[in-house]
């Protein structure tokens, strides 16, 4: 029994050096003193109040980055519940820990988010918006172009965030089966 305890120990210390190894890596500022309450907001250079992350594009980001590195290297999928718990780090370290021991719940957890996509649907929204201004503009060839223009670049930006996403995931899961 004393050397399970040891063995869970051990790896409660291992998942806690590459947590915070990874957060480190993702910072803002790098080494500065955080609150293990609210750590995820620490991802930001200063945070003014607990959630603090979920209010900017910047913080978002850096919150993503640091949970794919999070997931790749630990080889689990946190759930969409998870992704938007603010935990503290003994409840992250040990949320990581548990769906380690639980392939099947990340797994499951993965094919959910596969299976959303990207969100084909706001890029139809921003096509029709799109369609409708061009045919209001369509007597001006200058404010034509720059609509088509704009058009192209929104469809190829969302495509090529489609394929990171989606490839990302497949390497994902093939980590997750031990592929």
């Amino acid at each position: 029994m004393n050397n399970e305890l040891d063995v869970g120990e051990a790896s409660m210390t291992e998942a806690r050096t590459k947590i915070l190894r990874l957060f480190e890596k993702h910072r803002a500022t790098p080494g500065a003193p955080y609150d293990e309450d609210h750590f995820l907001d620490f991802l930001l250079a200063d945070p003014k109040r607990k959630g603090a992350l979920y209010d900017s594009f910047r913080g978002l980001r850096r919150f993503r980055a640091f949970l794919d590195d999070v997931q790749y290297e630990l080889e689990v999928c946190f759930s969409i519940k998870d992704r938007e718990a603010n935990y503290p780090l003994n409840k992250f370290i040990a949320r990581a820990m548990e769906l380690q021991q639980s392939r099947r719940a990340s797994l499951l957890s993965l094919q959910r988010q596969i299976n959303a996509g990207p969100g084909w649907g706001v890029l139809i929204v921003a096509d029709v918006l799109l369609l409708t201004i061009g045919s209001f503009l369509s007597g001006s060839l200058w404010a034509l172009t720059t609509v088509v223009t704009v058009a192209v670049a929104v469809n190829i930006s969302f495509a090529l965030f489609a394929w990171k996403a989606r490839s990302y995931l497949l390497k994902l899961r093939a980590r997750i089966k031990g592929n």
